[in-house]
Protein backbone atom coordinates (compact mmCIF):
# COMPACT_ATOMS: atom_id res chain seq x y z
CA UNK A 1 0.00 0.00 0.00
CA UNK A 2 1.25 4.11 -0.61
CA UNK A 3 2.62 5.21 2.56
CA UNK A 4 1.22 7.81 3.24
CA UNK A 5 4.31 9.75 4.80
CA UNK A 6 3.89 12.71 7.55
CA UNK A 7 5.83 14.94 5.24
CA UNK A 8 3.11 13.90 2.76
CA UNK A 9 0.23 14.66 4.88
CA UNK A 10 1.65 18.20 6.08
CA UNK A 11 1.96 19.11 2.84
CA UNK A 12 -1.22 18.08 1.40
CA UNK A 13 -2.30 20.24 4.41
CA UNK A 14 -0.56 23.47 3.62
CA UNK A 15 -1.68 23.01 -0.20
CA UNK A 16 -5.07 23.15 1.08
CA UNK A 17 -4.50 26.16 2.92
CA UNK A 18 -2.73 28.07 0.64
CA UNK A 19 -4.87 26.92 -2.51
CA UNK A 20 -8.48 26.62 -1.95
CA UNK A 21 -11.57 24.90 -3.41
CA UNK A 22 -10.45 25.11 -6.69
CA UNK A 23 -6.74 23.34 -6.30
CA UNK A 24 -9.10 20.77 -4.01
CA UNK A 25 -11.41 19.84 -7.46
CA UNK A 26 -8.12 18.44 -8.87
CA UNK A 27 -6.88 18.46 -11.97
CA UNK A 28 -7.56 16.47 -15.38
CA UNK A 29 -4.70 14.37 -16.56
CA UNK A 30 -5.14 12.72 -20.65
CA UNK A 31 -3.27 9.82 -21.17
CA UNK A 32 -2.47 8.95 -24.71
CA UNK A 33 -1.87 5.32 -25.52
CA UNK A 34 0.74 3.87 -28.56
CA UNK A 35 1.99 0.61 -29.61
CA UNK A 36 3.86 -0.28 -32.49
CA UNK A 37 5.66 2.38 -34.72
CA UNK A 38 6.05 1.65 -38.53
CA UNK A 39 6.97 3.60 -41.68
CA UNK A 40 3.73 3.02 -42.81
CA UNK A 41 0.94 2.67 -40.05
CA UNK A 42 -0.88 -0.04 -41.75
CA UNK A 43 -1.72 -2.38 -39.06
CA UNK A 44 -4.98 -1.73 -36.82
CA UNK A 45 -3.18 -0.61 -34.32
CA UNK A 46 -0.17 0.65 -35.72
CA UNK A 47 1.02 4.62 -36.32
CA UNK A 48 2.82 6.01 -39.01
CA UNK A 49 6.63 8.01 -38.14
CA UNK A 50 4.97 11.01 -39.35
CA UNK A 51 1.45 10.85 -37.83
CA UNK A 52 3.38 10.32 -34.56
CA UNK A 53 6.07 13.43 -35.49
CA UNK A 54 2.91 14.98 -36.23
CA UNK A 55 1.14 14.43 -32.97
CA UNK A 56 4.14 15.16 -30.94
CA UNK A 57 4.27 18.75 -32.63
CA UNK A 58 0.43 18.60 -31.92
CA UNK A 59 0.90 18.83 -28.36
CA UNK A 60 3.52 21.25 -28.52
CA UNK A 61 1.03 24.01 -30.85
CA UNK A 62 -2.05 23.38 -28.43
CA UNK A 63 0.05 24.09 -25.10
CA UNK A 64 -0.27 20.66 -23.72
CA UNK A 65 2.92 19.74 -21.83
CA UNK A 66 3.83 15.98 -21.49
CA UNK A 67 4.35 15.12 -17.74
CA UNK A 68 5.89 11.56 -16.22
CA UNK A 69 3.98 9.00 -13.73
CA UNK A 70 6.56 10.94 -11.24
CA UNK A 71 5.24 14.18 -11.41
CA UNK A 72 1.87 12.80 -11.45
CA UNK A 73 2.41 10.57 -8.35
CA UNK A 74 4.38 13.21 -6.79
CA UNK A 75 1.34 15.96 -7.43
CA UNK A 76 -0.96 13.22 -5.83
CA UNK A 77 1.10 12.19 -2.94
CA UNK A 78 2.58 15.92 -1.91
CA UNK A 79 0.48 19.02 -3.83
CA UNK A 80 3.82 19.41 -5.71
CA UNK A 81 1.92 21.84 -8.64
CA UNK A 82 1.58 20.34 -12.26
CA UNK A 83 2.23 22.70 -15.59
CA UNK A 84 -0.69 23.61 -17.19
CA UNK A 85 -2.68 21.37 -19.52
CA UNK A 86 -0.64 18.14 -18.70
CA UNK A 87 -0.77 15.03 -20.38
CA UNK A 88 1.03 11.73 -20.26
CA UNK A 89 2.51 9.91 -23.27
CA UNK A 90 2.40 5.92 -23.02
CA UNK A 91 3.42 3.02 -24.92
CA UNK A 92 2.50 -0.66 -24.39
CA UNK A 93 4.07 -4.32 -24.98
CA UNK A 94 7.40 -2.56 -25.48
CA UNK A 95 8.05 -3.26 -29.52
CA UNK A 96 11.83 -2.38 -30.68
CA UNK A 97 10.21 0.67 -33.07
CA UNK A 98 9.34 2.61 -29.39
CA UNK A 99 13.62 2.63 -29.21
CA UNK A 100 13.77 2.99 -33.27
CA UNK A 101 11.44 5.64 -34.29
CA UNK A 102 9.45 7.43 -30.84
CA UNK A 103 12.44 7.62 -28.44
CA UNK A 104 14.50 9.65 -30.44
CA UNK A 105 11.63 12.03 -31.62
CA UNK A 106 10.99 11.80 -28.02
CA UNK A 107 14.37 13.65 -27.28
CA UNK A 108 14.04 16.16 -29.44
CA UNK A 109 11.01 17.37 -28.39
CA UNK A 110 12.12 16.62 -24.55
CA UNK A 111 8.99 14.99 -23.53
CA UNK A 112 8.77 12.28 -21.17
CA UNK A 113 7.22 9.08 -21.71
CA UNK A 114 6.62 5.68 -20.31
CA UNK A 115 6.83 2.23 -22.18
CA UNK A 116 4.66 -0.61 -20.51
CA UNK A 117 7.08 -3.78 -21.14
CA UNK A 118 5.99 -7.24 -21.44
CA UNK A 119 9.09 -9.12 -19.14
CA UNK A 120 8.96 -12.42 -20.90
CA UNK A 121 9.40 -10.56 -24.62
CA UNK A 122 12.27 -8.15 -23.68
CA UNK A 123 15.23 -9.03 -25.94
CA UNK A 124 12.66 -10.98 -28.26
CA UNK A 125 13.26 -9.62 -31.68
CA UNK A 126 12.01 -13.13 -33.38
CA UNK A 127 9.92 -15.67 -32.08
CA UNK A 128 7.66 -15.69 -29.33
CA UNK A 129 9.09 -16.27 -25.97
CA UNK A 130 10.63 -20.26 -26.98
CA UNK A 131 8.68 -20.99 -30.03
CA UNK A 132 9.02 -20.69 -33.06
CA UNK A 133 5.79 -18.35 -33.84
CA UNK A 134 6.96 -14.84 -35.10
CA UNK A 135 6.79 -11.82 -33.29
CA UNK A 136 7.45 -8.32 -33.46
CA UNK A 137 10.68 -7.30 -32.35
CA UNK A 138 10.93 -6.22 -28.58
CA UNK A 139 13.89 -4.27 -27.19
CA UNK A 140 16.00 -5.66 -24.78
CA UNK A 141 17.97 -4.69 -21.55
CA UNK A 142 20.45 -2.67 -23.61
CA UNK A 143 17.59 -0.48 -24.74
CA UNK A 144 16.45 0.07 -21.88
CA UNK A 145 19.22 0.70 -19.72
CA UNK A 146 19.98 3.75 -23.01
CA UNK A 147 16.40 5.23 -22.65
CA UNK A 148 16.29 5.23 -18.67
CA UNK A 149 19.58 6.91 -18.66
CA UNK A 150 17.66 9.68 -20.87
CA UNK A 151 16.11 11.34 -18.10
CA UNK A 152 12.73 11.38 -20.45
CA UNK A 153 11.93 7.48 -20.81
CA UNK A 154 10.25 5.27 -17.66
CA UNK A 155 10.21 1.49 -18.16
CA UNK A 156 7.51 0.22 -16.28
CA UNK A 157 5.22 -2.91 -16.41
CA UNK A 158 2.61 -4.61 -18.55
CA UNK A 159 3.38 -7.77 -16.24
CA UNK A 160 5.76 -10.56 -16.75
CA UNK A 161 3.89 -12.98 -18.54
CA UNK A 162 -0.08 -12.33 -17.96
CA UNK A 163 -0.55 -11.04 -21.73
CA UNK A 164 0.23 -14.18 -23.05
CA UNK A 165 -1.16 -15.10 -26.59
CA UNK A 166 -3.57 -17.93 -26.94
CA UNK A 167 -2.89 -19.93 -30.23
CA UNK A 168 0.76 -19.66 -29.04
CA UNK A 169 0.61 -21.20 -25.60
CA UNK A 170 0.06 -24.76 -24.83
CA UNK A 171 -1.90 -25.81 -21.88
CA UNK A 172 -5.61 -24.65 -20.82
CA UNK A 173 -4.38 -22.49 -17.87
CA UNK A 174 -3.83 -18.83 -20.52
CA UNK A 175 -3.19 -16.09 -18.89
CA UNK A 176 -4.55 -13.80 -21.53
CA UNK A 177 -4.87 -10.89 -19.45
CA UNK A 178 -4.32 -9.75 -15.42
CA UNK A 179 -7.61 -10.63 -14.45
CA UNK A 180 -7.99 -14.43 -12.20
CA UNK A 181 -8.87 -17.57 -14.31
CA UNK A 182 -12.22 -18.81 -14.18
CA UNK A 183 -12.66 -21.15 -11.02
CA UNK A 184 -9.50 -19.82 -9.26
CA UNK A 185 -9.24 -19.12 -5.98
CA UNK A 186 -8.39 -15.65 -4.56
CA UNK A 187 -5.25 -17.33 -2.97
CA UNK A 188 -3.86 -18.83 -6.04
CA UNK A 189 -4.38 -15.91 -8.12
CA UNK A 190 -2.97 -13.22 -5.63
CA UNK A 191 0.13 -16.00 -5.58
CA UNK A 192 0.24 -16.01 -9.04
CA UNK A 193 0.16 -12.27 -9.73
CA UNK A 194 2.82 -11.01 -6.99
CA UNK A 195 5.22 -13.77 -8.21
CA UNK A 196 4.82 -12.38 -11.90
CA UNK A 197 4.88 -9.07 -10.67
CA UNK A 198 8.18 -9.77 -8.61
CA UNK A 199 9.57 -11.11 -11.91
CA UNK A 200 8.71 -8.35 -13.66
CA UNK A 201 10.50 -6.11 -11.09
CA UNK A 202 13.68 -8.36 -11.01
CA UNK A 203 14.06 -7.71 -14.77
CA UNK A 204 13.51 -4.26 -14.80
CA UNK A 205 15.69 -3.78 -11.86
CA UNK A 206 18.34 -5.86 -13.38
CA UNK A 207 17.79 -3.99 -16.32
CA UNK A 208 18.19 -0.12 -14.89
CA UNK A 209 14.73 1.01 -14.90
CA UNK A 210 14.25 1.17 -11.48
CA UNK A 211 11.07 0.03 -9.03
CA UNK A 212 7.80 -0.13 -10.47
CA UNK A 213 5.23 2.32 -9.52
CA UNK A 214 3.00 1.81 -12.27
CA UNK A 215 1.20 -1.58 -14.19
CA UNK A 216 -0.93 -0.94 -17.59
CA UNK A 217 -3.15 -4.11 -17.18
CA UNK A 218 -3.02 -6.05 -20.67
CA UNK A 219 -6.32 -5.45 -22.76
CA UNK A 220 -6.68 -2.79 -20.23
CA UNK A 221 -8.87 -5.48 -18.84
CA UNK A 222 -9.09 -4.90 -14.55
CA UNK A 223 -10.28 -5.92 -11.15
CA UNK A 224 -9.69 -5.47 -7.63
CA UNK A 225 -7.83 -7.80 -6.14
CA UNK A 226 -5.52 -7.19 -8.61
CA UNK A 227 -5.90 -3.40 -7.71
CA UNK A 228 -5.19 -4.33 -3.87
CA UNK A 229 -2.82 -6.55 -4.73
CA UNK A 230 -0.40 -4.44 -6.55
CA UNK A 231 -0.77 -1.37 -4.15
CA UNK A 232 0.43 -3.74 -1.36
CA UNK A 233 3.28 -4.50 -3.73
CA UNK A 234 4.04 -0.96 -3.69
CA UNK A 235 2.26 0.08 -6.99
CA UNK A 236 1.00 3.38 -7.14
CA UNK A 237 -0.68 3.82 -10.59
CA UNK A 238 -3.02 1.34 -12.75
CA UNK A 239 -3.89 1.76 -16.50
CA UNK A 240 -6.87 0.85 -17.95
CA UNK A 241 -7.76 1.44 -21.82
CA UNK A 242 -10.82 2.96 -21.32
CA UNK A 243 -11.15 6.17 -23.32
CA UNK A 244 -14.24 7.59 -21.42
CA UNK A 245 -13.02 7.48 -17.87
CA UNK A 246 -11.93 11.05 -17.12
CA UNK A 247 -8.90 10.89 -15.29
CA UNK A 248 -9.65 13.86 -12.75
CA UNK A 249 -6.57 13.53 -9.84
CA UNK A 250 -6.54 15.40 -6.87
CA UNK A 251 -4.12 15.86 -3.78
CA UNK A 252 -4.57 13.33 -0.77
CA UNK A 253 -6.69 11.00 -2.73
CA UNK A 254 -4.80 7.74 -3.67
CA UNK A 255 -7.93 5.97 -5.68
CA UNK A 256 -7.43 8.87 -8.09
CA UNK A 257 -4.30 6.70 -9.60
CA UNK A 258 -5.93 3.11 -10.19
CA UNK A 259 -7.78 2.67 -13.19
CA UNK A 260 -6.62 5.38 -15.05
CA UNK A 261 -7.99 5.63 -18.84
CA UNK A 262 -5.99 6.41 -21.96
CA UNK A 263 -7.03 6.98 -25.54
CA UNK A 264 -5.64 4.31 -27.81
CA UNK A 265 -3.96 5.94 -31.00
CA UNK A 266 -3.43 4.34 -34.40
CA UNK A 267 -2.94 5.40 -38.02
CA UNK A 268 -7.20 6.08 -38.34
CA UNK A 269 -7.12 8.09 -35.53
CA UNK A 270 -7.31 12.11 -36.56
CA UNK A 271 -5.77 15.17 -34.73
CA UNK A 272 -9.38 16.86 -34.07
CA UNK A 273 -10.37 13.26 -32.18
CA UNK A 274 -6.64 13.74 -30.03
CA UNK A 275 -7.96 17.10 -29.39
CA UNK A 276 -11.31 16.13 -28.40
CA UNK A 277 -9.92 13.73 -25.91
CA UNK A 278 -7.40 16.10 -24.57
CA UNK A 279 -9.98 18.88 -23.60
CA UNK A 280 -12.40 16.73 -21.92
CA UNK A 281 -13.06 18.31 -18.27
Amino acid sequence: MIKRTMAAVLAFLLLIGASGCAERAGVTVPILLYHHLTETGNDASDVSVESFRRQMELLKTEGYQPISFDTLIDYVENGTALPEKPVIITFDDGYYSNYQYAYPILCQYGYPAAIFVIGCSVGHLEYYKDTTYPLTPHFGAEEIAEMCESGLIAIQSHTYDMHQWAPYESGEAVRESILPLEGESEEVYIAALTADHQKEAELLLASGAGEIRVVAYPGGKTCALANTTLQELGVAVTLTTDPERLNRVQPGEWQTLIDMGRLSINEATTDQEILEYLSKK
